[in-house]
């Protein structure tokens, strides 16, 4: 059995590594979010949704009709709920296309860094 050259296993492991990156971003995205401090469910039913869905539908959290702006406490409530749960999404939706976009660079451009140097300096070209 023929064994893998130095770039081929270079490639192999900045592939899985940008693999493995993928994956935490993807499941960070479809992990439901934390229950808020304010009380009750990031999501329209009993559990938190996913923080995709409420990124992508912020009507989907579940806090219910909005209350009349006279009713204060409830109002204020109501704000910090959603303001809570949409911020938790937005966090984590950026947190994972970030690990995504850096996953992806490691990934393609790891293994061109690396074997770029390991050539050594080319030959200046003939004028």
């Amino acid at each position: 059995m023929k064994s893998l050259s130095y770039p081929q296993r270079v490639r192999i492991v900045f592939t899985a590594i940008g693999i493995f990156g993928a994956a935490i971003a993807i499941s960070g995205l479809i992990i439901a979010l934390p229950k808020p401090a304010a009380g009750g469910t990031c999501g329209p039913g009993t559990a938190s949704e996913a923080p995709i869905v409420a990124a992508l539908d912020p009507v989907s959290i579940g806090a219910g009709r909005e209350p009349a702006s006279s009713d204060t406490k409830s109002y204020e409530q109501w704000l910090a709920f959603v303001g809570e749960c949409q911020a938790s999404a937005d966090g984590t939706v950026l947190a994972a296309v970030l690990i995504l976009m850096v996953s992806a660079g490691i990934a393609v451009g790891g293994p061109l860094l690396l074997l770029r140097k390991t050539k050594g300096p080319r030959e200046p070209s003939p004028a």
